[in-house]
């Protein structure tokens, strides 16, 4: 765990000692996309994976394993990264270090890549990974494989894709390979193994395992974190079937030591047994969870390689009670692009999920494209739109009133802020919900009665206008974070 682990243990100070001494534990690589930040090992392995939304800086969705094994010619398998982290453990691998974890050109769309390779003299892995803009997100299964329908999330648009190449570098066959990908969310108190295809963008990256939990930190001897709203949701994705998968344990609250020391039970033990029970749910009265699924890859003849990747996904939603009428979601109004709500009527329990980006024309485009909404009927503010996605679990009546943080360096004195407007993608068309600008706080506040996309927009002038729907193709919009069933 890196610096960046410290941050979200600056609420107690029991445990400083501790997340220092994991910073200097073993080398690691920082990944960061817009959203979310990665540390990752020379071995593939990580501890870290931090919040990077205003106001949340350096909360951890991950603060356990994400964790590659190998196995082949009936031997016991063996890990790839040979000390683990929080708790603190050193494993059965026989990997050394060949190229350590190196950042390298960022790939088309300005997001990072990192490589690594790593060798036992038989077996060479050699590592990509990077970050991809999916746009829309990926689905997330949410309903174990075994249950009567299935339901999704879709995935924060950032996801990171992990390569494992793997060649037979000895001079006979390498006979029964395979892999193991294994995933344990400190937070996560849920998880489910799921295979259905819900479509949508990576459809094929359809084999599942997602865990979800609220946030909250909770060591023997430590008072408790604060509870905050956020529900948050890890998972990888593979377009392979697995041969086997496990949801269960990492350890036990209580029983055994989230610092130091193997914990006792748990589906990291039954992928070192080569023993995963197949088991598709889990939701255990303790802490902790975790999963892994196992890839058969066949046999690699000497000097023959084979690729594998994994999805790595995570999602944050902000839970509202029947009770709660004001809150705020994605750092609130007072951070760019966050947003504070009040519900003037009645609403059911649920959640909001929130999507924000400062898009230009080409980022416009690509979402046009994937028929998320249709062309804009207004104007961008210097070449840029403010754009929200926003989607509540629970239904509501009347007017919801949203106050959305702008960023203040969008805003120059060349702007007329009298024609500034909040467009709401509904039925087929964007609609002018009219709002008003604070200009002592930079925020934009309008009502509306149902949730999708929302832009922030200059009023068109009526040439400009008329142009506009001259040449406007209206697309269907489905909602993105609704739990969907599969038919």
């Amino acid at each position: 765990m890196k610096f960046q682990a410290f941050k979200a243990c600056q609420l107690v100070t029991a445990v400083i000692t501790a997340c220092l001494s994991f910073g200097a534990h073993a080398q690691v690589t920082l990944i960061q996309s817009p959203d979310w930040e990665i540390d990752v090992s020379n071995f593939g392995f990580s501890d870290y994976l931090g919040d990077l939304t205003p106001g949340f800086e350096g909360r951890e969705y991950l603060s356990g394993e994400w964790a590659g094994a190998i196995g082949y010619q009936g031997k016991a398998p063996t890990w790839l990264e040979p000390d683990f982290v929080f708790p603190d453990w050193t494993t059965n691998s026989d990997f050394s270090v060949v190229q350590p974890m190196t950042l390298g050109i960022p790939n088309s769309s300005g997001l990072p890549t990192a490589s690594s390779v790593i060798s036992n003299g038989t077996l060479k892995v050699i590592q990509n990974l990077e970050v991809v803009d999916t746009v829309t997100g990926i689905a997330m299964g949410t309903a174990a494989a075994s249950s009567a329908t299935g339901s999704s999330l879709l995935s924060n648009r950032y996801v990171l894709m992990h390569s494992y190449t793997f060649q037979n570098i000895s001079a006979a066959p390498i006979e029964d390979l395979q892999f193991f990908q294994f995933l344990h969310g400190l937070n996560s108190q849920s998880g489910v193994y799921d295979n259905r295809d819900y479509n949508g963008v990576m459809s094929d990256y359809r084999y599942d395992v997602t865990q979800s939990g609220h946030f909250e930190l909770s060591l023997p001897g430590i008072p408790e974190f604060p509870v905050f709203p956020q529900l948050d949701y890890i998972g990888f994705h593979s377009k392979i079937a697995p041969s086997a998968f496990e949801i269960g344990r990492y350890g036990i609250q209580g029983t055994d030591d989230h610092l130091t020391g193997k914990p006792s039970v748990g589906t990291h033990l039954s992928v070192e047994a080569n023993s995963l029970s197949n088991v598709d749910s889990f939701a255990p009265n303790e802490l902790w969870l975790a999963g892994a699924q196992r890839f058969d890859l066949g046999t690699l003849d000497s000097m023959q390689s084979k690729t594998f990747d994994v999805a790595l996904s995570i999602l944050t939603g902000y839970r509202v009670d029947s009770d709660t009428n004001t809150g705020s979601i994605g750092g609130g109004a007072t951070a760019a692009g966050g947003i504070d709500y009040n519900f003037s009527g009645t609403h059911d329990p649920g959640t909001f999920f929130i999507d924000y980006a400062l898009e230009d024309s080409a980022g416009i485009s690509a979402f046009v494209n994937m028929g998320e909404f249709g062309e804009p009927t207004f104007g961008a503010i210097d070449g840029l739109t403010p754009l929200w996605d926003l989607d509540y679990s629970g239904s509501f009546n009347g007017p919801l009133r949203l106050t959305f943080g702008l960023d203040p360096t969008l805003l120059s004195s060349a702007i007329d802020t009298d024609q500034l407007r909040i467009y709401h993608w509904t039925n087929g068309a964007w609609e002018d919900l009219g709002g008003s600008f604070n200009a002592s706080n930079n925020t934009f506040t309008a009502s509306t009665d149902n949730l999708s996309p929302f832009a922030l927009g200059v009023v068109p002038e009526p040439h400009t206008y008329a142009l506009m729907l001259a040449g406007l193709a209206l697309l269907g919009f489905a909602s993105r974070r609704k739990n969907t069933a599969l038919r």
